[in-house]
């Protein structure tokens, strides 16, 4: 693993005064941020498309399974495959050329215990991925510079305030207004029939939707006011938003964690990645991505391909959800560990974030 290729420079891409939380804050006019204006647009169109489809038919199971394992596999996989750089960054300099070795004894060490954890007690993995996973979305879609109280005395708490809401907005309305289909899926991971999952969430359901509901229409409100103000970045918040509520309110639980995993989440990771890599042109940046992410993206497909066989008699929809979910959650776990760690290392030296 020592020959890997360089750490990229990042100095081109950043400016004085940046913070790296989910990523570098990039020049104004440079071409990442054209790039994340496109990508808002097209993909909020996208999100009502697949929202509206919704009101009119449902796709077959087979259908929604498929397109889950391709997006996941194609955009999913890649935004975590870099890891290993971040790890090489943070250790490069205490361990030099064994860096790899305390790295990888970290990352596939926690990944094994959240398997582990899985299998002796399902039901708790199962809500800690569901919440940890909300709180992760919720952080990485807020924008500093637009949230609540930005630059004003009491900006972090804003930001807190808005990562809930829209860590809440990728599960509560999933959860409040699929229910049957969430159990259905649930089902097969944790030992507790459909009926009794349905019953859980259809008592738990409404007060978490109240209370997500209040914050988001305060947030949605707060970029409405932006809107209105003639600043764009608040009305592409403003259509972000609605095009997700959109999407978990009427699409069923796989199909609007495809394509909010995959082509918002996952999309805005690699972007920002990339741009790291090779802040020069989108070209670069995107080959330079595709070149440190294949290895660990096409080991990671096969890991789970050999999980999938050695699940043994189920059905091939019940082993796919397994491998998905509990792959995705030994995933998740060292990689936002490892984000953590990363942004209170840079943290001293930063004052605002993309």
């Amino acid at each position: 693993m020592s020959n890997f290729a360089p750490l990229p420079n990042l100095q081109p891409a950043l400016q004085p005064g940046s913070r790296l939380r989910s990523g570098p804050r990039w020049r104004r006019g440079s071409w990442i941020t054209n790039v994340e204006r496109r990508h808002a647009l097209v993909a909020s169109v996208f999100t009502f498309g697949i929202a509206a489809l919704h009101l009119f038919r449902e796709l077959p199971a087979g259908i929604e399974l498929f397109a889950l394992v391709f997006a996941v596999t194609l955009f999913g996989l890649p935004h975590g495959a870099l890891d290993y750089l971040s790890g090489r960054r943070l250790l490069v300099t205490k361990f030099g050329s064994w860096w790899f070795v305390p790295f990888g004894i970290g990352y596939v060490g926690l990944a094994a215990v959240v398997v582990v954890a899985w299998l002796l007690a399902p039901l708790p993995s199962l809500l800690g991925f569901l919440l940890v996973s909300a709180a992760h979305f919720g952080a990485g879609d807020v924008r500093h510079d637009l949230a609540l109280g930005a630059r004003g005395r009491f900006s972090s708490a804003g930001a807190a305030f808005e990562a809930v809401g829209r860590g809440s907005l990728v599960l509560v309305p999933l959860l409040h207004f699929h229910p049957e289909a969430a159990s259905g899926l649930f089902a097969h991971l944790v030992p507790m029939s459909a009926q009794e999952i349905n019953d859980t969430i259809t008592a738990l359901t409404p007060p978490l939707f109240a209370v997500s509901g209040s914050v988001l229409s305060v947030i949605m409100a707060h970029h409405l006011g932006g809107w209105a103000e003639g600043n764009a970045g608040h009305a592409r918040m403003s259509f972000e938003l609605a095009a997700l509520a959109a999407l978990f309110t009427l699409a069923p639980p796989l199909v609007a964690f495809v394509v909010y995993f995959c082509f918002w989440h996952s999309f805005r990771h690699s972007l920002r990645q990339a741009a790291e890599l090779d802040p020069s042109s989108p070209r670069a940046a995107f080959r330079a991505f595709v070149r440190h992410a294949w290895p660990t993206t096409t080991s990671a497909f096969l890991i789970g391909a050999v999980g999938y066989v050695f699940l043994g008699d189920q059905s091939s929809d019940a082993k796919i959800i397994q491998v998905l979910f509990v792959g995705l959650s030994a995933l998740t776990a060292p990689h936002i560990v490892l984000s953590c760690i990363e942004a209170r290392k840079l943290r001293p030296s930063a004052t605002t974030n993309l």
